[in-house]
């Protein structure tokens, strides 16, 4: 299940905005508007493409992105943050 606050982040971070991405990925933003609010999900292909538009290599961030439980309550959400950036350190070393 896609945890779209870390893909926003993600989007964000990499200098990007949901439209740009999509073109960069040859998806519509129409697609990718729908693919982010969960009416339709993304495919392996399109996946491996933002992860490297957003040059996300580490395997536990994109699982954390891509494969996560959705959560609706703020407190789960700071400590999920926290624990990706913890794993991103954890990639870099």
């Amino acid at each position: 299940m896609l945890n779209r606050n870390l893909l926003k982040a993600a989007i964000v971070k990499a200098g990007y905005t949901q439209a740009q991405l999509a073109e960069r990925i040859g998806i519509s933003a129409n697609t990718m508007s729908s693919r982010m609010v969960g009416t339709s999900h993304f495919n392996t292909d399109e996946i491996d493409k933002i992860c490297s538009a957003l040059q996300i290599t580490c395997n536990s961030e994109k699982a954390d992105i891509f494969l996560s439980s959705p959560s609706h309550k703020w407190e789960k959400a700071i400590e999920k943050e926290r624990d990706n950036q913890k794993k991103s350190a954890e990639c870099v070393a």
